[in-house]
Order: structure tokens, then sequence, then C-alpha cells
């Protein structure tokens, strides 16, 4: 019986716009503007150091206010979200699907590779984070640039629940679908391309693994 529904965030709760534009556009508008550069100067230079230190400095490299001290800017996160903030957007039966799975019972987390300050303002976003009964960040909570083996083994002792107890629904083949079942973990992969075989299209259809 699953007690516990785990949701990744980017590409299955909302879509990663927002993170575009705070990586691939604003962080770079802002580097362009502070140190007088074009904006396609300014580009080169940050992806160019994303580059460089990716693998490099863990969880820190999730973290736009790192980035934002690293290039020795003056603009802080709040300006960067105040910015794009009207760009975040949830998939147009997110609200509906937790509800329904709240009535039945069911606690639901979010277990993500997005950095804190992402996530808070997602989950905020029309009012989501009231489904939920905790989140986990993998930079954020533990130091790490992505999901792994020790983020789900703490789900389920936070829980104290059995592995076949979480289903967890996520995009990434790998960190959302492999490694969890390698656990024992139900798990679902959502493709919203409908690209991947033996996967769901939206989380309406998450529906029938819970009957």
């Amino acid at each position: 019986m699953i007690k516990v529904v785990s949701f990744d965030l980017d590409d299955t709760l909302s879509d990663s716009n927002f993170d575009t534009l705070i990586w691939d556009i604003e962080i770079p508008k802002v580097y362009a503007k502070e140190k007088g550069l074009s904006l396609e100067e300014a580009k080169k230079i940050v992806i160019g150091e994303y580059d460089e230190l990716w693998g490099k400095i863990k969880g820190d490299w999730r973290d736009a206010s790192f980035w934002l001290k690293h290039f020795g800017l003056k603009t802080t996160w709040r300006d960067l979200l105040d910015m794009v903030k009207h760009e975040i957007k949830h998939f147009p039966e997110v609200k509906e699907v937790l509800r329904f799975l709240k009535e039945k019972g069911i606690k639901l987390i979010i277990v993500t590779s997005a950095e804190k300050k992402f996530l808070k303002a997602k989950v905020e976003c029309e009012d989501i984070e009231s489904f939920f009964d905790k989140t986990y960040s993998a930079p954020s909570d533990f130091n790490k640039d992505k999901k792994d083996k020790e983020v789900y083994e703490k789900v389920l002792e936070d829980f104290d629940i059995k592995a076949n107890e979480l289903l967890h629904v996520g995009d990434h083949k790998d960190t959302d679908f492999l490694l969890p079942k390698s656990l024992g973990i139900k798990a679902v992969l959502i493709d919203r391309n409908d690209k991947e075989g033996d996967s769901i299209k939206n989380l309406e259809e998450l529906k029938k693994f819970l009957e």
C-alpha cells in the first residue's frame, strides 16, 4: 500500500522555463550590465564558468546566490526572483491531482535536485505549498548536485516506511526512475513529450497506480 507519494519538481510539477531564464538570460544580463559588457560577451563568460565548475562545488553549483557572489555582482536572489517570478508555471492538472491524493490520506513530498530557493519560489506559486508534508532539496539539504541513494533512504527513514510504500514520480530516467526502483521504491516516469516508453504523459495518469 502506498503511504507517501514523492514528486520531482522541474518538468514534473512545473515547467523549467523559469530556471532557463534565471541561468541563461537574467544572470548574464546582470553580469553584462554591472561589468559593462555586451550580452553576448557576458553569456560566454557566465556559461563558461558554469561548465568549468560543474561537478566541483556540489550543491553550490545550483545556488543562484552563490553565482551572484562568485561573479562579484550586487544583484541579489530577490532581485532576480522579482524579475521573472511571473514566469513560474505549474502544469494544468497539478492542483487537482495533489488534492485528489491528499483526500485519499496519502502524504505528499517533493524530492528534487533543485536548490531550495528555487523550490520555495515554485511551491509558493498558486499556493501548492500547503499540499506537501515535506520537501527535500538534494543541493540544499544534502550538498549534492543531484538526487542519489542517500536522499531516497533519508525519505524512507523520516517517514518510517518500507521502500514499497513510497511512490516516486519524475521526468529523469536515471534519478527519478531507475535509481528509486533499484532501491525497491515504486517509481513512475513522466514524459510529457511522449518520447519514452513505459511512462505517463501527465499526472492524471498517476491515479491508476493508486487504485
